[in-house]
């Protein structure tokens, strides 16, 4: 449920404020830090910092602070964006989204300037985005980036579409089985 979630990340964002530092090691070998209140926003992070805090002695705390945390599936510009979204998202959280594309614009959805400004990036850094935030679990972002990324689709031809995503061109005997099996697709 969007509402639960959002919940608990504001509620995440209003305790005592965590003096600690989590380190990241992207999968291109830069190693960047990051407050551990922002750190949290990761569910991947928070599992791999944070999971024993209920026994947290002075010692864990040394550890948490001296610790790497290996995101490999990340690149450094990536994990750098990310890193801004949680460090924003702790200052500002991000307003639930809420709306369909099909009702609203991107600007009447996404209402905070940092925010849309934030996804206005070429479209390779969009997609990693997409795919960061879903690897470290950080449902907002994952929110934001897809919203960005149907934003661009809208009101594309498949081909259009095809070209933006990648996606190759099916061949003749492709597409007749693709219309076979999942006809409701092509039905209008």
């Amino acid at each position: 449920n969007k509402k639960e979630i959002c919940k608990i990340y504001r509620m995440a964002s209003e305790e005592q404020t965590d003096d600690r530092i989590v380190k990241l090691r992207s999968g291109d070998g830069e190693v960047f830090e990051l407050n551990a209140n922002a750190a949290k926003l990761s569910k991947l992070i928070a599992e791999a910092v944070f999971d024993d805090d209920d026994d947290a002695d002075e010692d864990d705390e040394d550890d948490a602070d001296n610790e790497i945390v290996d995101i490999p599936k990340v690149k450094s510009e990536c994990l750098r964006k990310v890193i801004e979204f949680c460090e924003q998202y702790v200052k500002e959280p991000l307003n639930p989204i809420t709306h369909t594309m099909e009702a609203d614009s991107f600007d009447e959805i996404v209402t905070q300037e940092f925010y849309r400004d934030f996804v206005t990036v070429e479209q390779p850094l969009l997609f990693q985005l997409v795919q960061a935030s879903n690897f470290l679990d950080i449902q907002p972002l994952l929110n934001l980036a897809c919203l960005q990324v149907a934003n661009i689709l809208m009101g594309k031809s498949a081909e259009d579409i095809r070209s933006i995503l990648n996606i190759p061109k099916m061949t003749p005997e492709e597409e007749e089985k693709a219309r076979r099996e999942h006809r409701w697709i092509f039905e209008a």
